[in-house]
């Protein structure tokens, strides 16, 4: 009759539950590093103070369905978002690497060997087959965390990877929105410049007539002319600049250049007023700033896991299966075997590899600490820098707006004049150059705003949640 196990399986998890209940997890908790926080924005005037309230489609705001066709297109299909949302499937896998050390290694090793005995081995040569069925057991028991500690590493790193997710995406739909409405606004430049060409023109074939007629010198035929050419090189300038527009538009929607086009609309997109908030809550709505503060915790957590391996490592071990030389007898009760018991790893001399793993592994937590204060800073900063040129470009708007009245009476005024007789071809040339000149910066102030806008959106975390990563549909859709 098979004897008794000098210790019982059940005592064994005793002694182990035991431990287990009684261990410590080494190294540092996480304690989040101070920063300085001002009370309000320096920048911030009246019309952008209040809670901003923004969702995850933040460019509704603008009410265009261009645009929204547009950023649902990059969603489907760009490929910088599709490879950072393959980054946090990793991530995940490589959590779930890490939890699995909080379980016991079961494996399954069946085996048929063939051998023969040394002729001078001392018995008689012999020729057998052994069979063997072996379930093998281990299981560490994380006395000192150093499973817990890779755990807390890898959670951190899957929500690192989450928000990386997050800013990728936004960049993507900033740059779509910021792309589009340089688009729209080149479109207004370029309506602008095709109904001057068109007056010019005119003003061609009327000048022309008069120097036939001797009523004008030809020198006013040549300088009509050469206002003419000269606008039609700014248009092609705008055109050029449009293709190249679209062709960032095609990419950032995950098309072919020559397959996207963008149909002309000019631009008639009023300017949302977009609240900033508070300093202190600007924090918890960046994805950069939480992606900072994630690889700080996998930092932290990984000092911790360096310590660990300077204690002793705690594992059970069992086997238990069938073992015979009879092929009719390798499941039989009386082939069993077993065995089992703790077995400990003591590292005693590395030549210096876990000092050396744990000074990294803390330098990594100074450059994670000194990057997180940066990330705060430079939130704080991009906020101050966008809410100043909102501020800024909304003056230069009503200047540019008083700018483009007043040199469009002037264009009127002075063309009457030259009908007249009273001022020369020069002079409606000049003022008509400066009402176009006025007319265009109007329009690219308009686009800077609108570009203002969407970098304060974007400033201010884009409508970003903790912890959602929203799927990504699996066919793209092209925008035409």
């Amino acid at each position: 009759m098979q004897s008794s196990p000098p210790v019982h399986l059940g005592r064994l998890l005793g002694i182990a539950t035991a431990l287990l209940l009684s261990a410590c997890a080494v190294g540092p908790d996480y304690v989040r590093p101070e920063v300085p926080v001002s009370a309000a924005f320096r920048e911030l005037t009246g019309p952008y103070q209040g809670a901003p309230a923004l969702g995850a489609n933040w460019w509704s705001v603008f009410h265009d369905a261009d645009l929204d066709a547009l950023e649902a297109s990059a969603l489907k299909a760009n490929e910088n978002i599709r490879a950072a949302f393959a980054r946090v499937g990793q991530a995940k896998a490589l959590s779930d690497v890490a939890q699995a050390g909080f379980w016991p290694a079961l494996s399954l090793d069946p085996s048929l060997q063939r051998y023969r005995t040394s002729d001078t081995a001392g018995s008689p040569p012999r020729t057998q087959t052994s069979y063997s069925v072996p379930l093998d057991l281990s299981y560490e028991l994380d006395v000192w965390g150093r499973v817990r500690r890779l755990s807390e590493s890898a959670d951190a790193n899957t929500k690192l990877s989450a928000t990386e997710f997050a800013v990728v995406l936004q960049s993507v739909q900033a740059s779509v929105a910021s792309n589009y409405f340089t688009l729209r606004g080149l479109d207004t430049q370029s309506a602008m410049l095709i109904k001057s060409l068109e007056l010019y023109q005119h003003q061609v074939s009327l000048v022309g007539k008069q120097v036939k007629a001797g009523l004008v010198p030809k020198t006013d035929l040549l300088q009509a002319t050469t206002q003419v050419e000269a606008t039609t090189g700014q248009l092609n300038e705008v055109r050029r600049q449009r293709s190249n527009v679209e062709h960032a538009l095609a990419v950032l929607t995950g098309v072919p250049p020559s397959e996207l086009s963008v149909a002309v609309k000019p631009l008639t997109t009023e300017v949302p007023v977009i609240p900033a908030g508070l300093p202190s809550e600007l924090l918890g709505r960046r994805p950069d700033v939480a992606a900072a503060e994630y690889q700080l915790m996998a930092a932290n957590a990984d000092i911790g896991e360096a310590k660990a391996n300077y204690y002793p490592r705690l594992t059970l071990t069992g086997s238990a299966g069938f073992s015979t030389i009879d092929s009719s007898k390798v499941v039989s009760w009386e082939s069993r075997v077993w065995s089992m018991g703790p077995s400990l790893h003591l590292p005693i001399f590395q030549g210096g590899r876990l000092d050396a793993s744990l000074e990294g592994a803390k330098q990594r937590s100074v450059e994670a600490t000194a990057n997180y204060r940066a990330a705060v800073l430079t939130a704080f900063r991009e906020t101050e820098d966008v809410l100043n040129d909102l501020s800024n470009r909304v003056s230069a708007a009503e200047s540019q707006a008083r700018m483009v009245a007043s040199a469009r009476e002037t264009a009127r005024l002075v063309e009457m004049q030259y009908r007249s007789g009273l001022t020369p071809y020069y002079q409606l040339m000049d003022a008509q150059r400066t009402l176009l000149a006025s007319e265009l910066a109007a329009a690219q102030i308009q686009n800077l705003r609108l570009n203002s806008t969407v970098q304060l959106i974007k400033a201010l975390g884009g409508g970003w949640k903790p912890a959602i990563v929203p799927e990504l549909p699996a066919k793209p859709v092209r925008v035409k």
